[in-house]
């Protein structure tokens, strides 16, 4: 499942011809200065460990042109093995969602990863429009007589998406209505509780450091590690992040690093180990690991 999932997150994979006997990736890295690493099982965010935001500090984004561009000399001069993968992949590197916006906030990015769970995307985005016709605002009033008449001309980007005191206060019987299940309506509004309290806000994600960005996700129920990381990537769109729960990921690498590859192997820390090289560009090689995910074919031991 976690298979499918990633490879949805992309518009489309590509499949690069890779040359069969690819040069060794290079044992001693480019120096450089030391990152904090995101664990694959963060201890929950409680009461009494309020979010940690690192003051002072402004982190790297992949938003920055300059950032990915630094990324791929990096990991091209780090790991030559990887430079063939990225100079057989027509497709650039882009830290982005098909389901996301420029415009979404931390919160309407997370609503989406909750609804999108364990969906086909267009499952999802039939979901998501529903609920949007029921409770977003029309950006263009115009059209307001296309929610009367039934029509599909209307477009998950014609809607404002409500706002956490109005998802928090939603009854979750009707929001069942829309095609959510019980579990996934009750994730959105718990979601919804930790910014509608200001536990949780887009600036206190963006001056949070992975890690704690991390363990805030993770302790709001139906919110996982593999969403958190998710978050980190494509909206916070940090540079550092290695998805050690992703399947395709581990396939891939398990591939690329030529160590054997089994149903929970490697386990995380082995994947750390062997993604050091890529630091502090983790984020980027990963993106080409699921380009290399979907050209090969390797069994589980």
């Amino acid at each position: 499942m976690t298979s499918r999932r990633s490879a949805r997150l992309l518009a489309k994979a590509a499949s690069p011809a890779l040359t069969p006997k690819a040069s060794k990736v290079l044992k001693k890295p480019v120096p450089k200065k030391p990152v904090a690493r995101v664990a694959a099982a963060v201890s929950p965010v409680t009461s009494a460990s309020p979010p940690v935001i690192d003051a002072g500090v402004t982190h790297a984004t992949l938003a920055d042109p300059g950032t990915m561009e630094a990324a791929i000399l990096y990991l091209k001069n780090a790991d030559p093995k990887l430079g063939q993968i990225i100079d057989q992949t027509t497709d650039e590197c882009s830290m982005s969602l098909p389901r996301d916006d420029d415009s979404d906030t931390s919160f309407v990015s997370l609503c989406k990863s909750v609804i999108f769970q364990q969906l086909a995307g267009n499952a999802a985005r039939a979901i998501l429009l529903r609920f949007l016709k029921r409770y977003g605002t029309l950006i263009d009033n115009s059209k307001a007589s296309l929610l009367t008449d039934g029509s599909s001309a209307l477009l998950i980007t014609d809607f404002e998406f409500p706002t956490a005191q109005q998802v928090a206060a939603m009854a979750v019987d009707e929001m069942k209505a829309v095609g959510l299940g019980q579990r996934k309506a009750e994730y959105l509004q718990a979601v919804a509780r930790q910014f509608n309290s200001g536990a949780l806000s887009e600036k206190l994600l963006l001056g949070m450091s992975d890690e704690n960005v991390s363990r805030a996700l993770v302790s709001i129920r139906g919110i996982g590690q593999w969403t958190a990381d998710m978050f980190l990537m494509f909206h916070l769109k940090r540079p550092n992040v290695l998805p050690t729960l992703d399947l395709a990921v581990r396939k891939a690498m398990c591939h690329h690093f030529k160590v054997p590859f089994g149903k929970k192997t490697p386990p995380h820390e082995q994947m750390v180990e062997m993604a050091q090289a890529w630091e502090p560009y983790r984020s980027v090689a990963t993106w080409y690991m699921w380009r290399l995910a979907g050209t090969i074919t390797q069994k589980t031991a």
